[in-house]
């Protein structure tokens, strides 16, 4: 997807370059022939290959180092990614909140403060519980969990600098995203948690909230074309836009879906539902019709591919 308004040759700064969306959107922006400042502290992300165009610098996005960096490169645009992630954000609330409001509140003072826009990588966790019809970015905000919470609390410090200093800011809440980026694990991303399970052949494969739970699965790459098209954009006045496919299928669908991409028979896999996370929605679907005229998005990657994509990654094929 190109945009037409697409600000060429912009320095891009990413944070959490090395995760799952910000990895995919730093190789995109550096295929475009973009310069890109790719931050991370390498914490949870993985991804640190050096592509051309690609400059990296590791710090932790809440300490001083962060906007020394900001100084020193001076980007065009920042794209703000780095988040201690939801799935941890109970275990750890106190470290959640450092880094998901401290943290985005130095990348944005500084980028308020020399007229740099910002594209901010919020959540659908800010919707919470809704009811199941796809949502749209002017339903209430129901933030159920720390990190909902954290994220909801940046996109209101986007309004307020925007309305002290003239900040050019753009939230992106991005829907269940998925990709060969996550590492392996049970704390982040509900495609990751699942796929991690069934390669490990973890008996029984355990659910943490019921199967009929009904989520948006966004490829990652159809994220990162999302994201680019958002920062490359002339116009960053103040807009908040849903990023999913504004299709939802159940979580039983799903592992269903995972187990054809591994070529193994749903029906011999026995799963377990366990008490569900507190502020986890039973639904979870995106309208994105707003994405639609803003960028002319449409997701690219069916769920059946996108899945063959990560198995494949995930095997090392």
């Amino acid at each position: 997807m190109t945009n037409p308004t697409e600000i060429l040759g912009s320095r891009i700064l990413v944070t959490g370059a090395a995760g799952l969306i910000g990895s995919a959107v730093t190789r995109l922006l550096a295929a475009r022939g973009h310069s890109v400042i790719a931050c991370d502290d390498f914490s949870i992300g993985t991804w640190r290959d050096t592509p051309e165009h690609v400059v990296w610098e590791r710090f932790d996005v809440a300490g001083p180092a962060a906007v020394e960096c900001l100084a020193r490169h001076e980007p065009d645009v920042v794209v703000h990614g780095a988040a201690h992630p939801g799935g941890r954000s109970l275990e750890e609330p106190s470290e959640n909140v450092r880094v998901n409001t401290v943290g985005a509140m130095q990348i944005f003072d500084w980028c308020a403060r020399r007229d740099t826009p910002v594209v901010y990588l919020s959540s659908s966790a800010v919707y919470g519980e809704q009811p199941s019809s796809p949502i749209c970015e002017t339903a209430s905000l129901q933030p159920g969990t720390i990190y909902a919470v954290c994220k909801t609390a940046c996109e209101g410090f986007l309004r307020t600098l925007e309305a002290a200093h003239g900040l050019q800011w753009t939230v992106l809440r991005l829907f269940a995203t998925y990709g060969a980026g996550h590492r392996p694990g049970t704390h982040q991303g509900i495609v990751n948690v699942m796929l991690t399970q069934l390669l490990a052949n973890s008996t029984p494969l355990v659910v943490r909230g019921s199967l009929s739970r009904v989520r948006d699965l966004l490829y990652v790459d159809d994220a990162a074309e999302a994201v680019v098209a958002c920062a490359l954009a002339s116009d960053r006045g103040g807009r908040v836009l849903n990023v999913g496919t504004g299709r939802g299928l159940t979580v039983r669908y799903l592992i269903e879906a995972l187990c054809t991409a591994l070529g193994r028979a749903a029906s011999d896999v026995k799963i377990v539902e366990e008490p569900g996370t507190p502020g986890d929605p039973l639904y979870s679907v995106a309208d994105i019709n707003a994405l639609r005229s803003a960028i002319d998005f449409e997701p690219q990657v069916p769920l059946e591919d996108g899945l063959a994509r990560l198995v494949a990654a995930r095997r090392g094929d």
